[in-house]
């Protein structure tokens, strides 16, 4: 049976193997050392496990290894870029263990330093998708423009994001906007 320190450096050692791998939040580097622990710990206490766990997790936030925050603000501008819908972010934001509020805060906060970046989004995905005025159609007849609209739902827009992005006419007015929006967005 392994005592506390080794079990504390053999999760240290893994953290800082994973680490240096990903990016992570605290939730994901959690589940990570508790699989390892699962996996190679298995005759060890599980109070001791979870103190050890507990106290490299603390050390990897002292040193910087992890920043909840951080990662949150990357990800935002990583999926701004994508083309991504704020729901679409947020979604993103749970999966890798962050909480709905913290996500939130932060999504508020950005879009209060940046009004335009769901138009960004919005603008790099019909780009993307080839919708709007990147389609094969200039001018796409009721039933194709309801499809377009309900792509653009379903990765997150909103009813009246949608019918603007939708409502420009030419792949240069799209461009400018792009451009306009990209150049004003903080980093």
């Amino acid at each position: 049976m392994p005592n506390e320190a080794r079990i504390k450096k053999r999760l240290t050692n893994k953290a800082l193997h994973y680490l240096g791998r990903y990016a992570s939040t605290t939730a994901r580097l959690r589940q990570v050392l508790h699989k390892f622990a699962k996996r190679k710990l298995e005759t060890a206490e599980p109070k001791d496990i979870e103190d050890a766990i507990e106290a490299v997790i603390a050390d990897c936030q002292k040193f910087g290894y992890i920043d909840d925050q951080n990662f949150i603000d990357s990800r935002i501008r990583a999926g701004r870029i994508a083309g991504r819908s704020e729901r679409q972010i947020t979604q993103k934001l749970l999966q890798a263990g962050i909480d709905r509020e913290m996500a939130q805060t932060s999504l508020n906060a950005h879009r209060e330093g940046y009004a335009q970046a769901e138009w960004l989004a919005a603008l790099i995905h019909i780009r993307k998708k080839r919708l709007g005025c990147y389609g094969k159609e200039r001018d796409p007849d009721p039933e194709a423009y309801q499809k377009q609209m309900a792509k653009l739902a379903r990765a997150g827009f909103g009813l009246d994001i949608i019918k603007q992005i939708l409502s420009i006419d030419s792949i240069e007015e799209a461009e400018n906007l792009e451009t306009e929006y990209r150049h004003n967005m903080p980093l």
